[in-house]
């Protein structure tokens, strides 16, 4: 079957656009259980995760089935400028939609909210200025139907994806101090935290980053045994058939060495493959796991 990521799109339509221009994943999640100065493979997307373990010490393989995505997070990570993807834009749709019906979402607002560090004072916020019905009636009316986003990629969601992601939000957002969470101000606001480092737009980490267009699981078939001391997966078993994760399990044991740790995260609330949750400060993601090293590659 075919990969619903391969067509290099989130929203209907034939060519291939720059689906993230940035990326939505906390890397600590991978260098909380990577070893030191490894080599690892990473799906490539707009590069953020894969610059921040070059960062790290690790020999880093970009691997994207997507050629537009790949190319993007090459130049981007040589130095590039940071574009507005398709998730940006529909994120500030998103974002433009909010502010109309609750006014604390509106971007003067969320500045303010987005700068607490307090848990309590988060919460408290996020009950009584965020989490309004207006707000849960919008976002029941935009999940109602696929509108322009790809039925492939619609259907990989969850069941009730305004109450799912209203509960990661509410977990998010009320679990991490905001002022310090790039993640948040990210999604909610557009922005680039003010406590955090600039982007990964740096030349001198591109030369550390070996680039491949093609699919995971090939790759993984076709590189030595044992060539990987770890591997980080987001979205390659969303939007696939559940015959697929057993595809992507012996493909790892392959690649990986026995018990290198592999990160997966998925949009799912439960992963198709089984494994140990991380720490994770961003908002989006369902699960995002160590898989089981008998998974894994042991």
């Amino acid at each position: 079957m075919r990969n619903p990521w391969q067509r290099g799109r989130l929203t209907v339509g034939r060519r291939p656009q720059v689906m993230f221009g940035r990326m939505y994943e906390d890397p600590a999640a991978e260098l909380s259980v990577f070893p030191p100065a490894g080599r690892v493979l990473a799906i490539a997307s707009a590069g953020d995760t894969a610059a921040a373990l070059a960062r790290a010490g690790h020999r880093v393989t970009a691997v994207d089935i997507s050629a537009t995505q790949l190319a993007y997070a090459r130049t981007r990570l040589a130095g590039g400028p940071t574009v507005t993807g398709t998730a940006e834009r529909l994120q500030a749709v998103a974002r433009r939609a909010a502010g109309l019906v609750v006014p604390g979402w509106r971007p003067a607002a969320m500045t303010e909210f987005l700068r607490l560090a307090d848990l309590e004072a988060q919460r408290a916020h996020w009950r009584e200025r965020l989490d309004r019905p207006a707000l849960r009636a919008l976002m029941r009316l935009a999940f109602a139907s696929a509108g322009l986003v790809r039925r492939d990629l619609w259907r990989a969601l969850p069941p009730r994806m305004d109450r799912v992601l209203r509960r990661r939000l509410e977990q998010g957002l009320t679990g991490h101090p905001n002022a310090t969470n790039p993640w948040a101000w990210r999604l909610l606001l557009g922005r680039e935290c003010p406590a955090t480092p600039p982007g990964p737009a740096a030349g001198d980490i591109e030369g550390g980053i070996e680039w491949v267009h093609a699919d995971v699981v090939e790759h993984l078939r076709s590189v030595p045994p044992s060539w990987y001391d770890a591997a980080t997966l987001s979205n390659v078993l969303d939007g696939r058939p559940p015959a697929f994760a057993a595809e992507l399990a012996a493909a790892l044991r392959h690649g990986v060495r026995p018990g290198g740790p592999v990160v997966l995260r998925t949009f799912r609330d439960t992963p198709p493959l089984p494994g140990d949750p991380l720490p994770d400060r961003s908002l989006l993601w369902g699960a995002v796991v160590r898989l089981h090293p008998l998974t894994a590659g042991a």
